[in-house]
């Protein structure tokens, strides 16, 4: 009984993260060896602005990663950058995406959340986000003039004379 509640406390979710783990491993071992046809390919523009780029990619580079858009998985195995776009040419990954969407299924049953109209959903966490947002505040740094250094004249610690002069001879001890 301890170990049917352990999994559903959290082996439920390791046990979906390492099918996950395999998944991804399998497609990545596909594209390193060019196992993949080239004509499935599917080009995604994803709109960017970066005005720093000064130099963009003519040509698209062999470069592999993953990426999620509206819910599906994707491997991309070629990437193109520009100043306004970023192009990726993807192969999607349907057992990670099927994996996952279970997992979204799975966790809707368990959880027993009531799923109500997602109009609703969206406009609540609108107006919580802007209920909470903080007024961005703009830091101006002012540039300091050059100034001369200033020179540390070390401390006197002694009396310039040790001994204070007195009009006339010290008293004789007597004894």
């Amino acid at each position: 009984m301890l170990s049917i509640h352990l999994f559903n406390a959290g082996g439920y979710l390791l046990l979906q993260q390492y099918q996950e783990y395999l998944t991804d491993r399998r497609m990545n071992e596909l594209i390193s060896q060019n196992l993949y046809n080239p004509n499935t390919l599917i080009e995604v523009k994803v709109a960017q602005h970066l005005p720093g780029i000064t130099e963009t990619w003519g040509d698209y580079k062999n470069i592999d990663g993953q990426v999620q858009l509206k819910n599906n998985c994707y491997n991309y195995v070629r990437l193109k950058v520009t100043r306004d776009t970023l192009y990726l040419m993807v192969i999607p990954n349907y057992e990670k995406t099927h994996l996952i969407k279970k997992n979204i299924i799975y966790a809707k049953q368990i959880n027993d959340i009531p799923q109500g109209d997602k109009n609703q959903a969206a406009a609540k966490k609108a107006s919580s986000t802007l209920k909470y947002s903080a007024p961005v505040i703009a830091y101006q740094f002012a540039q300091f003039e050059d100034i001369a250094p200033l020179i540390v004249k070390p401390l006197q610690t002694g009396l310039p004379t040790p001994t204070i002069a007195i009009g006339g001879q010290p008293p004789e001890i007597l004894g």
